[in-house]
């Protein structure tokens, strides 16, 4: 656990810090793990973070946008199913634009082994269950029951429901889904969205 300032504030960030995988350096952003923090929040609640630190939380959207104004990230998700086996999709670059943009998503390109389901929200806008920026009729932060950077709705949401076991039935993909890496009806075990300097 460490304690970084965010670009132009005296105010100290608490974030975890990820030094076991691929040469550590990691701020973790978002991880899920047990369902123990609802993600089903409204705007102000994703703009100022939630959840405990070295549990399950999400760092906050004005956060993210700060820390990226630093320098150049790289985003880094990482994956678990429930076999445990871990899949990870890596992105070239990644910043957020202000809040008076959406906190607009910005990603560079594609590696990995969890297949890109990503891309496609890039450009996006955050929407939540308050306030509605996605290109669907109506507001995929309801169905899908979490905020994310929705197309209409996409072919991913990581701040979904977690369902334990994978499997789940639901009239909308509501889970934490990859639609590349298990399909929009299977629920992660775990998850982890972590940005680090690009080298």
């Amino acid at each position: 656990m460490y304690l970084l300032k965010a670009d132009g504030s005296d105010r100290l960030i608490q974030v975890w810090c990820e030094h076991g995988l691929d040469n550590g350096g990691w701020t973790v952003l978002q991880r899920r793990r047990d369902g123990s923090v609802n993600f089903f929040r409204n705007w102000e609640n994703y703009k100022r973070g939630f959840g405990n630190i070295d549990g399950e939380h999400w760092l906050g959207l004005d956060n993210i946008y700060k820390l990226g104004k630093q320098g150049d990230y790289k985003l880094m998700i990482e994956l678990e199913d429930w076999t445990g086996k871990k899949v990870y999709a890596e992105y070239s670059s990644f910043h957020l634009e202000s809040e008076s943009e959406g906190y607009r998503l910005r990603l560079g390109t594609y590696q990995g082994n969890a297949g890109d389901s990503f891309s496609s929200h890039n450009g996006k806008q955050f929407t939540t269950l308050d306030r509605d920026k996605d290109a669907f009729s109506g507001n995929c932060a309801h169905f899908h029951k979490g905020g994310w950077w929705y197309n209409a709705c996409g072919q991913t949401n990581l701040n979904g429901v977690w369902y334990s076991g994978g499997v789940y039935r639901s009239k909308f993909q509501d889970g934490i889904f990859w639609a590349e890496y298990g399909g929009g009806f299977y629920s992660l075990k775990s998850v982890r969205l972590m940005i680090r300097p690009i080298d």
